[in-house]
């Protein structure tokens, strides 16, 4: 029993030795706090009113360092929370053409707003600078870097759809001058025997992060099908005649052989191939036949060859 007791003396000297001390180190904090002190705190700056038809070339400085003059009580709270300063931009000063800035005296009240009155001794950067661009948008095709292998006897029925085929780029006026064409990212497609309906990525210029792009994706379609051989026998015609001359043409009609889709095999006829001779072209280099070529054909046929490619003629007053 008398153990128990010395024990629970000595706890109880304890806990009101560790009471004393603990009530010692607030009043201690509390003294040191209601002083005044000199010290480095951060200010966030949000911008306003950027001038009409103007971007940002760069990002503008975010974060300015400033001296302030304050109580402990006022320090320890700016140091556990964020201080946020907007900035107008419609007085700024201009150093070049794209080029402007402020002073620090010219932010001063901003900055000084987000502290307690007459806080702040100094903000510790001389100048703000702003590189400002022109706005602008132009709009551009869009051209997929597409690779595609298709199976034996298949081919693309016609040309692909794409969705959008345009795109309209906007930003800084010298940046958007800079892009001249769109593409894709690489789309490698092997084997295809099948309906293609993919989505591509823009490929977008990372070095360029003002660009605003109205889509960053297209999608593209085209149709897949067997494809076979036909060949239709069409006349031709002779251009760029000598005049008061008649021509005989040996032969009249050439052979014209392609590949074509079996859903579109009896869609295509002689009517839908123009083919001319170009008489301007003979003698020229030695040239003394004429070569059939083809000025309009079906979008739907590929592989389209001519025989014969040349053609004997005789000229008749």
């Amino acid at each position: 029993m008398m153990n128990k007791a010395k024990t629970f003396k000595k706890n109880k000297k304890l806990r009101i030795f560790l009471l004393f001390l603990a009530f010692s180190f607030v009043f201690w904090m509390l003294i040191k706090l209601s002083r005044e002190y000199t010290a480095t705190a951060q200010v966030d700056l949000t911008y306003i009113d950027l001038p009409e038809n103007k971007l940002f070339e760069t990002e503008p400085l975010s974060k300015v360092n400033v001296t302030i003059e304050s109580y402990g009580f006022n320090l320890l709270k700016y140091k556990f929370s964020n201080r946020k300063a907007t900035v107008s931009l419609n007085k700024l000063r201009k150093k070049d053409k794209t080029t402007f800035y402020y002073l620090a005296t010219d932010i001063f009240k901003d900055v000084n707003k987000v502290f307690s009155k007459g806080e702040v001794l100094e903000i510790e950067r001389d100048t703000i600078y702003f590189k400002l661009s022109k706005s602008t948008s132009k709009k551009l095709k869009v051209e997929p870097n597409l690779f595609v292998q298709y199976s034996s006897g298949y081919n693309l029925s016609g040309k692909f759809v794409i969705d959008p085929e345009y795109i309209t780029i906007s930003g800084p006026e010298n940046q958007v001058a800079t892009i001249t064409r769109l593409t894709t990212e690489r789309l490698e497609l092997k084997n295809v025997n099948d309906t293609i309906h993919k989505t591509l990525k823009i490929a977008i210029d990372k070095a360029l992060p003002k660009i605003h792009y109205e889509a960053t994706t297209i999608t593209i379609r085209g149709k897949v099908e067997k494809y076979t051989e036909r060949t239709l026998e069409i006349p031709f015609k002779v251009v760029n005649m000598p005049a008061s001359y008649k021509i005989n043409t040996f032969p009249k009609t050439v052979k014209v052989v392609f590949q074509i889709g079996l859903s579109d095999f009896n869609k295509i006829t002689e009517n839908d191939f123009n083919i001319v001779c170009d008489f301007s072209k003979v003698g020229g280099d030695g040239v003394n036949y004429l070569t059939p070529e083809i000025l309009n054909k079906p979008s739907m046929v590929s592989e389209v060859k001519i025989t014969p490619n040349k053609i004997e003629f005789l000229l008749e007053k």
